[in-house]
């Protein structure tokens, strides 16, 4: 594998159509609600391909990402060396310490494009490193580490939702962003089991695996007056984000080799499928290409491990 193979691995890159459509969804729901629970969603006036805001926000997000992922495998070389002998470090493809510095420079870089580049707040994009770091420290000391990696999509959530100089983030889109850290933290409590090809998760961490969908359908009968092609791509996205879900919790709970990280990829590929719904209240012509996420991730785990 090239040095850019490694590096793309390094970043878990098949994860990036994830980290996009968050980006995307938060920024422009957030831009097209309210300032209060009772103002029905209307319209994006957002043109995606016009925004010179949407450009830096991506890449931001993206390196971020990357920049976590990449510090992860640092601070894992150890655990990697007899579980994963595959990965960059450990099979002499790259140093630790080249790992550090490449992890640092995308968390720096990544950080900068979000801040000066699309006007995220410093504030959310400082408590997404924090959380990054945090995270990427602890989740093998401490159980409660899940709680971490939800609180990195909040964060990238509730930054991206500031992107373009946005000062408030709205009530309906904070309840998005708690969704989908509720739906990360169950998928991070299955893929503690993944070394084992044991599903010990409690049967309750299922439930966040629903939380969208649900959010989603408690929302159209309160805004029951939507337009129907709304209505439909609603319901359409939240069903597949359902499907995904059932899915991948049938799959983890086979008991053969590799179940729980076969199942573990599924659910990531879902995180599109969630952003999707959101999308569907405000901008219905972003619905469909960001479900085409949850095709892209799937491909690219293919060839890039997503977990």
């Amino acid at each position: 594998m090239s040095l850019l193979g490694h590096l793309l691995a390094l970043g878990r890159v098949s994860n990036l159509p994830t980290v996009w459509s968050n980006a995307c969804a938060a920024y422009v729901f957030n831009a097209s609600v309210g300032p209060t629970l009772r103002a029905m969603p209307s319209l994006s006036a957002i043109n995606p391909w016009e925004d010179s805001t949407l450009p830096f926000l991506l890449l931001g997000a993206s390196l971020v990402y990357m920049g976590g992922c990449t510090l992860n495998d640092a601070v894992d070389e150890k655990f990697d060396a007899l579980h994963n002998p595959d990965r960059p470090i450990p099979s002499g493809a790259l140093s630790s310490s080249a790992v550090w510095m490449i992890g640092l420079a995308e968390l720096v870089l990544g950080a900068w494009a979000m801040i000066e580049g699309a006007g995220c707040s410093v504030l959310w994009v400082v408590l997404l490193l924090i959380a990054l770091l945090a995270y990427d420290l602890l989740h093998k000391k401490w159980k409660g580490s899940f709680i971490l990696m939800g609180s990195c999509r909040l964060f990238l959530w509730a930054g991206a939702a500031t992107a373009g100089g946005m000062t408030a983030i709205a009530p309906q889109t904070w309840i998005w962003g708690l969704a989908l850290m509720a739906y990360v933290m169950g998928i991070t409590i299955h893929a503690r089991e993944e070394a084992s090809d044991r599903s010990d998760a409690h049967r309750l961490s299922v439930v966040p695996l629903f939380a969208t969908p649900l959010v989603a359908l408690v929302a159209l009968v309160y805004w029951n007056n939507l337009d129907p092609i709304r209505v439909f791509l609603v319901n359409l996205s939240g069903l597949l984000a359902a499907w995904i879900a059932l899915g991948a919790i049938l799959r983890m709970n086979e008991g053969r080799k590799g179940c729980i990280g076969d199942g573990v990829s599924r659910l990531l590929t879902g995180i599109c499928a969630l952003d999707a719904t959101v999308l569907a209240f405000v901008a219905p012509m972003l619905a469909g290409p960001v479900l085409l996420g949850v095709s892209l991730s799937q491909i690219l785990q293919k060839r890039f491990a997503a977990t």
